[in-house]
């Protein structure tokens, strides 16, 4: 079993030829969404990701694993369910394709058409994820929303993406923070501060767009059922918050009073 392999080359720190490895790799995305977390988070994706981080594997390789990644059995596989097994494939292939972007800032084997097509997918996919459960118990971390935010951030990254798609990426963060069906409860607000520090951090998306995104917090619109809107409020108090302390520690003092407006505004019932 699968299991079993991988606890073996884990424990024994066995050396696998690149494609051994890459056999292997492609065993582990087909299980990728196991509901074993000792097998889905400790060994698939904790080795797979060493294994990209470390270079065993060709430009070639991991373009194909970045296409195994996003395709339809993988980043889309039952999308749209909110309350299935089927988020724990979603949710891991979004970090596997994260891994690979990061293999990508640092050694540039994407093409941009290609590129193009792994962002498109992804912001696709970010519309219409609707399972936001954070651990669920007996089978581990899904974490959905924590994982896009690592996966934008990589995409950020790229120097390939312009400043039309980092704004979108910042309207996608928006419209995952304001999420009606939950309150966060696992940090996903400090998850997603960390991809909008990276497009401040670019330096190509103008600083009065950045205070009018911040602002759109305080003009969110209300879905007529008052829990809803709450919790809308609520996830958007958090994250404006975090990125009020993540921008302090930074020393990026430019956007604070369009937080503290968004705040204030925010927390009318308070005063």
């Amino acid at each position: 079993m699968l299991k079993e392999k991988l606890r073996a080359v884990q424990e024994t720190n066995e050396m696998l030829s690149t494609k051994e490895a890459f056999e292997l790799a492609k065993e582990m995305m087909a299980n990728i969404g196991s509901t074993d977390p000792v097998l889905r988070d400790e060994l698939i994706y904790s080795m797979l990701s060493k294994w990209i981080v470390n270079r065993l594997f060709s430009a070639e390789h991991l373009k194909e694993l970045l296409m195994i990644s996003i395709d339809d059995t993988h980043l889309f596989y039952g999308l749209g369910d909110s309350d299935s097994d089927t988020v724990f494939t979603r949710s891991f292939s979004t970090l596997i394709t994260a891994v690979i972007l990061y293999r990508n800032n640092e050694d540039h084997f994407l093409s941009n058409k290609l590129l193009n097509r792994v962002k498109e997918a992804v912001l696709r996919y970010a519309k219409a994820e609707r399972d936001v459960r954070g651990y669920i118990e007996g089978k581990g971390w899904a974490h959905s929303i924590a994982h896009l935010a690592d996966c934008l951030d990589e995409l950020v990254m790229n120097n390939g993406l312009d400043k039309m798609d980092l704004s979108k990426m910042l309207d996608i963060i928006q419209l995952k923070i304001m999420e009606p069906d939950c309150v966060f409860d696992s940090e996903e607000d400090e998850r997603m501060v960390t991809p909008v520090c990276a497009i401040v951090e670019r330096g190509i998306v103008p600083e009065v767009y950045i205070n009018e995104w911040i602002l759109r917090f305080k003009y969110f619109k209300k879905t007529d059922d008052h829990i809803k809107d709450y919790r809308i409020q609520v996830n958007s108090k958090h994250f404006l918050r975090s990125l009020y302390f993540r921008f302090r520690q930074k020393g990026t003092n430019d956007f604070q009073p369009a937080i503290l407006e968004a705040l204030d505004k925010l927390n009318l019932h308070y005063r």
